[in-house]
């Protein structure tokens, strides 16, 4: 009898270790904004359409997108990411610069950076290209597992 509830005991705590093991690698969700039009040089450039998933949705939008040239005919953009909601909201994201083809510039840009957006707060984001060639982006957004 003793055995026996010891047995189911172990298989409880196993099933509860595996549950939230489980959990607690979900992915999280990845969301892209960019231009529409890779060779857009004007100063809004039109986006594509972003839509955030379930975990963003109705609490995150994009607010505006601005770029220009500095030194060195570099690609300067700014991102302003509004929280849509009254609680802070923790995000990272990672800006990817691409060529005219859409293929990655390598740079020190594909690090994974995070913010705290207070409610109802619209924060920017910016980045420079590292080269003439890094013409277009990708930002990738996702809910912080930290911050």
């Amino acid at each position: 009898m003793k055995n026996h509830r010891f047995i189911n005991f172990i298989i409880l705590i196993f099933i509860l270790f595996a549950f939230f093991f489980i959990s607690s690698c979900a992915k999280n969700q990845v969301y892209s904004i960019s231009k529409q039009d890779p060779l857009d040089e004007s100063v809004q450039p039109v986006i594509r359409k972003v839509e955030f998933g379930e975990d963003l949705k109705d609490k995150l939008s994009v607010a505006s997108i601005q770029q220009s040239k500095v030194s060195s005919n570099l690609t300067k953009i700014q991102i302003q990411l509004r929280n849509l909601t009254d609680q802070e909201l923790k995000i990272s994201y990672k800006i990817e610069w691409l060529n005219s083809d859409d293929i990655i510039v390598k740079n020190s840009s594909l690090v994974w950076s995070s913010i705290l957006i207070r409610g109802g707060e619209t924060v920017g984001i910016q980045s420079v290209g590292t080269s003439p060639d890094a013409i277009n982006f990708i930002v990738k957004v996702q809910k912080a597992k930290n911050l």
